[in-house]
């Protein structure tokens, strides 16, 4: 019996040990780039540095990039370039060039899902040159994959021109009927990172960009932001207003594609002198701003319809009601909106006015 007893504490010792690696020994991938040139896939990993001066805290990264003709040969060029073993599960952002977003997508997407090193919850962005971006480190930006996931999250609560999307999201987006993929293009500039725009995706590729700001709109209509700035202009001045929190629901009928609900805000700006503790003023702002809202989600959807990009999954809402797999039939339809916009009245004190 004590024989068995040791056996099992020594195979359970072992296994804890079996391909066990000190910290110090391997190289942290933190971001993936993947860039096609001169027909070649070019890989870049952003690393976190171990030769860090031990008096800072600060965490700093470097970049090896590798190329070939081969994606799977590519990624692993760039592994072996790596002086330690590349460890990905840290990695939290892919980085595609806008050449592979265009042409190359049908070719990394399936491997990528297959590879076991490779984390479906990646955060994906858009930009011109992966390399650049990802090496694009300084005093003030030691580690660039996690300054765009923080500016992305950031993005949320100060004007919401970003979308978070996750590499299993895009996949599934790519891979199912009804459904396009809509992905944030990002830059850099002096150590900003800068939000451009969202790409496009008709099934494997990018095929248009929508403008930075109707992106609002799209998280709203999504339900995805704390953060949409609407002004109106009142004769020249303006009043600028926060929406906080929003209840909308969006539904394609046979020949209509319907908006409905309510939206919440706060102010910003109020250069006209409104007087918020008059039910009157309050009552001008919401009936104002109701008709601005509506006006710009029904030209957001009109967007989409002239550029047939179902990034709302209209054609999938249609289907589901109707089992018709008429993929084109919303861009076709009528664009109705009936979103009410009311301003908070927390920590407002209303003057009433009584009629005798």
């Amino acid at each position: 019996m004590k024989k068995i007893l040791l056996l099992g504490l020594l195979i359970l010792t072992l296994g804890g040990c079996y391909d066990y690696y000190e910290l110090n020994e391997l190289a942290i991938v933190v971001g993936i780039g993947i860039d096609y040139q001169d027909e070649e896939y070019i890989i870049t990993y952003e690393v976190i540095s171990n030769n860090v001066d031990k008096e800072s805290a600060d965490t700093k990264s470097y970049t090896v990039t590798m190329q070939s003709k081969s994606f799977p040969v590519a990624l692993d060029l760039t592994s072996d370039a790596i002086t330690k073993r590349a460890y990905f599960s840290h990695a939290d952002l892919l980085v595609l060039s806008k050449s592979v977003a265009k042409n190359h997508i049908e070719d990394i997407l399936d491997y990528l899902l297959r590879n076991n090193n490779i984390r479906e919850t990646l955060n994906v962005v858009i930009t011109d040159t992966p390399e650049q971006l990802l090496s694009a480190t300084s005093e003030n930006l030691a580690v660039v994959s996690k300054t765009v996931n923080d500016a992305i999250d950031a993005d949320k609560y100060s004007g919401s021109y970003a979308v978070k999307k996750k590499f299993i999201t895009m996949a599934q987006e790519i891979l199912t009927f009804g459904e396009d993929a809509a992905i944030t293009i990002v830059d850099i500039d002096n150590d900003k990172i800068i939000m451009e725009g969202l790409a496009l995706f008709k099934d494997y590729k990018m095929v248009d960009t929508l403008a930075k700001e109707n992106i609002p709109y799209f998280n709203l209509l999504k339900g995805e932001t704390n953060d949409v700035v609407l002004e109106h202009d009142f004769d020249g001045k303006l009043f600028s207003s926060s929406i906080y929190k929003s209840d909308i629901g969006l539904s394609m009928k046979d020949n209509t594609i319907e908006i409905s609900g309510d939206v919440y805000a706060q102010v910003l700006a109020n250069e006209v002198e409104f007087n918020l503790k008059k039910p009157s003023d309050i009552k001008t702002i919401e009936e104002t701003l109701t008709k601005v809202l509506n006006e710009k989600l029904t030209k957001f959807i009109e967007t989409l319809q002239t550029k047939e990009s179902d990034i709302l999954y209209l054609g999938q809402n249609y289907y589901n009601h109707k089992r018709i797999k008429d993929k084109m039939l919303w861009t076709k339809v009528k664009v109705k909106s009936n979103v009410n916009f009311n301003i908070s009245k927390k920590g407002i004190i209303y003057e009433v006015e009584h009629a005798y």
